[in-house]
């Protein structure tokens, strides 16, 4: 414990007055940013500190550029900003390099205001801006230049890097849900559930709708996709306005997010859409937008229903507001912790979860929300008053009050440890039903769920988790950054049949986004690499789908770089055209080309194709292959024969029976026969059947 807080005088003290005393002369150093998320507990925490007690001095360590820089200042703490930047998720060595000097640069930085502001107790909230601060800590500790106390807040079911990072440094870790505890130390983590500000939930419905010029009787939509703002949400809120707006007693408040790069513009993007919409000026009055607010909780007083994420800041400010929601969970977050939050929400009658699915824009994977499934749901509210009550009801009992208190009181009992047990028993049902999605999820992971599904659909799993999650599920493996994740997530949209997926699949193909020339130089070709091309092939042809678009897709996977997509293109077209469909000349003549290409395996199946779809004339084109050195060639030529006199397109059988004679029958292989002598007697039965018929 730090010899700064209890001084010689206090021994005469009584336990509660030490603390206070204590208490009155602690400097807090706070830190955790880059979003809201990480942002507003912080603030929360340091508002009830300030609130019990106006002495203690509260400090602010942010990342440059981020949200903190204005968010801090505006909540009356003075804020010091670092480099800072996340850890990449790729690779790329420019990027790792960027991210060690950034975070070297912010360490020294921190180290100097650590030294100089001499805090006793630091709060991270999460995120890579609190990285530098950590770090510092753990130098200045190790010199034995610094005794303060460390507290994380970690609002995820599943820590963030940074946060698993400070379980190391830290005294005590406080987790928002009970399942976070595994992986922490044990001695180290307790359940403190979500720190939520006093303002929020306090605002007057008829003060602020007159604030912002809405009418007290109105209907109030308010939407929003967090600090960043989400392209899904605003998207599909833009599409949904001509119905909304329809009814002259809507009102929409829209947060677009102040997201502004090379890849999404949020107000740029969102307004050159509503361009394009025909709305009237009485409409747009009625439609609210901004890209940020700093009095959330205004938005939240004057709304009826709320669209937005379910992470556990949102979630808890809802269940505060005793808001009815639609929630539509950030695919593929961390332990999908935004899913379980959102079908908790549901499962008690408190919200409706719309799930993303995703689509391929200009060679980036993106999510989408159906906007008619949207604005259903939101009239399913507004129009039915009494289920508009019970879910209002049932929010509120989502809510868990004490995590403020439970947080002040383990920062108490770090600092002067003689305040007892923080732990609490309120909330347990809450946390036991978000344990059993947990459990469930766990076997849903997409390495699992391809061996599951890989001999069939499961239908009575399936059932149990519900198949619009599983749907949002693959949806999220195929949004995923990772390639090993994105190529199960294609997997599965064969293996589970999904055909409204085939777009998306087909985007993948046809998307030739080039790797890095450091990639190409170890092999690379695509951003959507050969293993994830080869299996969007397989999964058409499971899907058993055959169109245009589909054909001509195909066609041009003749050419790809990767010998096995070409190989499953090949074998695709014997499986998709229809046995009675005429003959395409063009594919024929494509795939006679690939008995030309230097990989015996494309050979094989260029071979087999030609019996399934090609005519008696190919025939020419297998005689060179009699004698090819790779067995596996011949016996494909040999099969080809087979399946074409099956077909009734070879009429001189005598002919061909004397043929077989030229084809070399043996072959390397460790059985005691030769696969390609059986290949061969079998198509001499066929031979010797149809001379009989």
């Amino acid at each position: 414990m730090p010899q700064a807080i209890v001084q010689p005088d206090q021994a005469t003290l009584s336990p509660e007055e030490a603390s206070a005393h204590a208490a009155s002369s602690i400097t807090y150093l706070f830190t955790g940013g880059g979003t809201g998320g990480h942002i507003y507990p912080a603030l929360a925490i340091a508002d009830e500190i300030r609130a019990r007690n106006s002495k203690a001095r509260i400090v602010y360590i942010g990342a440059r550029g981020k949200v903190e820089a204005t968010l801090v200042p505006k909540s009356g703490y003075p804020v010091h900003l670092v480099h800072a930047c996340g850890l990449p998720s790729s690779r790329n060595p420019i990027a790792l390099f960027n991210f060690l000097i950034r975070t070297c640069i912010g360490v020294l930085q921190c180290l100097v205001h650590l030294l100089r502001i001499r805090p006793q107790m630091i709060v991270a909230t999460g995120g890579f801006a609190s990285s530098p601060a950590l770090l510092a800590l753990a130098v200045l500790r190790f010199l034995h230049l610094s005794s303060a106390r460390c507290f994380v807040h970690e609002q995820n079911v599943v820590p963030g890097k940074v946060n698993k990072l400070a379980g190391r440094i830290a005294d005590q870790i406080g987790v928002s849900f009970n399942e976070s505890l595994r992986y922490f130390p044990a001695n180290k983590a307790t359940f403190v559930g979500y720190p939520i500000r006093h303002e929020i939930g306090a605002g007057s419905r008829y003060e602020t709708r007159a604030a912002l010029g809405i009418p007290d009787q109105a209907n109030v939509i308010f939407a929003f996709g967090a600090s960043s703002g989400a392209r899904s949400i605003n998207r599909a809120v833009v599409e949904a306005l001509p119905i909304l707006l329809a009814k002259s007693n809507v009102h929409i408040i829209h947060l677009t997010g102040q997201t502004k790069n090379e890849d999404y513009d949020a107000i740029e993007d969102t307004n050159g859409r509503i361009e394009h919409l025909d709305l009237s000026p009485e409409d747009l009055s009625r439609y609210h937008q901004s890209a940020y607010s700093h009095e959330i909780q205004q938005l939240y007083a004057a709304s009826d229903i709320v669209i937005g994420r379910a992470s556990a800041g949102t979630v808890t400010e809802i269940g505060v507001c005793g808001l009815p929601a639609i929630l539509i969970p950030l695919p593929y977050a961390p332990g999908d912790h935004q899913a379980m939050n959102a079908r908790t929400l549901e499962s008690v009658g408190a919200a409706y979860v719309i799930y993303e699915s995703v689509v391929l824009e200009n060679g980036r994977t993106v999510g989408t929300v159906d906007s008619q499934r949207l604005v259903q749901r939101i009239y399913d509210i507004l129009d039915n008053p009494d289920q508009q009550a019970i879910m209002e009801e049932r929010v509120r009992e989502t809510f868990d009050q004490h995590g403020l208190k439970r947080i002040i009181d383990l920062l108490n009992d770090l600092m002067n440890p003689v305040s007892g047990s923080i732990q609490s028993d309120y909330g347990t049902a809450r946390e036991e039903k978000i344990s059993d999605y947990h459990e469930a999820d766990t076997s849903l992971s997409p390495f699992g769920l391809v061996k599951r599904f890989r001999s069939g659909r499961d239908e009575t799993f399936i059932r149990s988790v519900g198949e619009d999650y599983l749907k949002y599920r693959v949806d999220g493996f195929l949004k995923s950054p990772r390639w090993p994740i994105r190529n199960e997530g294609v997997k599965l949209v064969g293996l589970l049949n999904y055909q409204d997926r085939v777009s998306f699949i087909l985007s993948l193909l046809q998307d030739k986004t080039p790797v890095s020339w450091i990639q190409r130089l170890l092999g690379g070709d695509y951003k959507q690499v050969g293993f994830i091309r080869r299996n969007a092939v397989t999964t058409i042809q499971q899907l058993g789908l055959y169109n245009k678009e589909i054909r001509k897709t195909l066609l041009d996977l003749l050419d790809d770089p990767y010998y096995e997509v070409r190989t499953v293109a090949a074998r695709a077209f014997a499986v998709l055209i229809p046995r009675d469909a005429d003959t395409d000349t063009e594919i024929v003549t494509r795939i006679l080309d690939l008995i030309q290409d230097r990989s015996f395996e494309v050979k094989a199946e260029a071979v087999l194709t030609l019996g399934k779809i090609g005519t008696a004339s190919v025939t020419d084109y297998f005689r060179p292959l009699y004698l090819f050195p790779n067995w596996k060639v011949r016996t494909a030529v040999i099969s080809a024969l087979t399946d074409l006199v099956r077909r009734h397109l070879i009429s001189d059988l005598e002919a061909l029976q004397q043929d077989l004679d030229n084809i070399l029958v043996t072959c390397v292989h460790f059985e005691p026969t030769f696969p390609i002598k059986q290949t061969l007697n079998n198509l001499t039965e066929v031979i010797r059947q149809h001379q009989s018929a």
